[in-house]
C-alpha cells in the first residue's frame, strides 16, 4: 500500500516537472508583420507606391513585437521568407542573439519585375512555434507610364480650360495606376491625396497664411487704401508702360513670399492698369511671372525655406548611405546657393519681363486681350 503512494506521488512530482521544463523552455516572443512596403534601390526612397520594370526593390517588412523582452530559452532564429507573384525569391535567418534589441524593421531581400501588371508581395515569418505573414499588392509599370498623369493634365488643361479640373484629372489617372483599378483609385484619391494634404500641418500654415493675407488685402480694399496706391501714383503712373513697369516693380518689392506677391501686388496695382487700360490678362501675367521666380532665388523668402528643408532631408538621407561621403561638411543652404545659377525659367523670366514691357510688343492671346482693352475700354 505504502509503495503504491509513493509511486503515484512519484508521478505527480514528474508530471510537475515536466510542465515546468515545458514552460521554462517554450518561446514568449510575440511578433507579427505588421506591413509590408518597398523601397527604390537606386534612390533609397522609401515605401514607393508602384514598381517600374526592371528597376530593382528592397522590401520591407514592419514587425510588430507585443513585448521588447529577449527570452533566452527561445532558439532566437528569425525565419523569413519573401515572394513576388507567388515565387519565393530569397529567405534568410536573422540570429535575435546578436543584436541589442528587437528589430522592428526587417530587411528582406531585393526584387525586380520585368512585366508590367499587378503583383502581390508577401513576407513570412517564423520565430518558434509563432508564425505571420503579410502581403501588399503592387502596379508596375514601364517607365514611360510616369508621363501618363501629366499628359492628362496637359490635354484637360487644353481642351477645358479649367486648372483645377485638369489637375484633378492628373491626380485619379495616378490613382488608379498606383491602385489598379478606377474604385480603388477614386479612394485612394479621396484618403491619400486629398484628405491627407489637407490635414498636413505644413499645408495647413499655407492655407492659413493665404486666408489671413487675403482677409487683409480685402481689409485694405474695402478701407479704401487700393484708391489711395492709385492716387498716390497717379501723377507719376500715365501710360500704359508706366503702369506695366509699376506692378513689375511692385511684385519684385514683395519678395518674401509668392503667394503674397501675387495678392498684394495683383490687388494693389489693378485699379491703377484698369486706369491705364492695361489688360486684366497682362496684369496676371506680370504678376505670376514675377512672383515665383523672384521668390525661388532670393535667399530670404518662405518658399527658399521649404526649398532648404528638401536638401537637408536628402543631404542627411545621402549620409545615412555613405558616412563618409564628401558631402558631410556642406549645408543646405550652400548647395541652394549653387542652384541659383541653373534656375534658367527663373532668370530669364525676370530679364524678359523688363524687355517685354519696354518694347510694348504682345503676342497671340494676349496681343488680342490688350487690343480690345485699348478698343473698347475693356479690362
Amino acid at each position: 500500500m505504502f509503495s503504491k503512494r509513493f509511486i503515484i506521488a512519484f508521478g505527480c512530482l514528474a508530471s510537475v516537472a515536466q510542465l515546468c521544463a515545458a514552460e521554462k523552455e517554450s518561446s514568449i516572443y510575440d511578433v507579427s508583420v505588421k506591413s509590408v512596403s518597398i523601397t527604390d534601390d537606386a534612390t533609397g526612397i522609401t515605401d514607393i507606391a508602384s514598381i517600374h520594370n526592371g528597376r530593382p526593390f528592397n522590401v520591407i517588412a514592419n514587425l510588430h513585437w507585443e513585448e521588447q523582452i529577449y527570452d533566452v530559452n527561445s532558439t532566437n532564429k528569425l525565419l523569413w521568407e519573401m515572394s513576388v507573384g507567388g515565387i519565393v525569391e530569397e529567405k534568410g535567418v536573422v540570429d535575435l542573439s546578436e543584436n541589442r534589441a528587437l528589430p522592428v524593421t526587417l530587411n528582406v531581400g531585393q526584387a525586380s519585375i520585368e512585366k508590367s501588371g499587378t503583383y502581390n508581395i508577401k513576407v513570412k515569418i517564423r520565430l518558434d512555434t509563432t508564425a505571420s505573414e503579410n502581403n501588399r499588392d503592387y502596379e508596375s509599370f514601364a517607365a514611360g507610364a510616369s508621363f501618363v498623369p501629366l499628359v492628362m493634365v496637359l490635354l484637360f488643361a487644353g481642351t477645358t480650360k479649367m486648372v483645377e479640373l485638369s489637375l484633378g484629372m492628373g491626380i485619379f489617372t495616378g490613382s488608379c495606376m498606383v491602385a489598379g483599378t478606377l474604385v480603388g483609385g477614386f479612394r485612394t484619391m479621396l484618403d491619400v491625396y486629398l484628405l491627407n494634404a489637407l490635414a498636413n500641418k505644413d499645408h495647413g500654415y499655407v492655407f492659413l497664411f493665404i486666408l489671413f493675407m487675403a482677409g487683409l488685402v480685402g481689409l485694405i480694399e474695402k478701407s479704401g487704401g487700393l484708391k489711395g496706391i492709385t492716387h498716390a501714383l497717379r501723377d507719376y503712373v500715365k501710360t500704359s508702360r508706366s503702369a506695366q513697369g509699376a506692378s513689375f516693380f511692385a511684385g519684385l518689392i514683395i519678395f518674401f513670399d509668392d503667394y503674397a506677391n501675387t495678392l498684394v501686388a495683383g490687388a494693389s496695382m489693378r485699379p491703377l492698369t484698369d486706369m491705364c487700360f492695361v489688360s486684366r490678362e497682362k496684369l496676371a501675367f506680370i504678376v505670376d511671372a514675377t512672383a515665383a521666380p523672384i521668390a525661388s532665388i532670393v535667399p530670404i523668402s518662405s518658399w527658399v525655406g521649404f526649398e532648404i528643408s528638401l536638401i537637408q532631408a536628402e543631404l542627411d538621407r545621402i549620409l545615412e548611405q555613405d558616412p563618409n561621403s564628401e558631402i558631410g561638411n556642406t549645408s543646405a543652404f550652400a548647395v541652394f546657393m549653387q542652384t541659383i545659377k541653373y534656375r534658367y525659367y527663373c532668370i530669364f523670366m525676370l530679364m524678359f519681363m523688363p524687355l517685354l514691357i519696354i518694347s510694348g510688343r504682345d503676342f497671340g492671346p494676349m496681343l488680342i486681350a490688350e487690343r480690345l482693352t485699348k478698343v473698347y475700354g475693356r479690362t
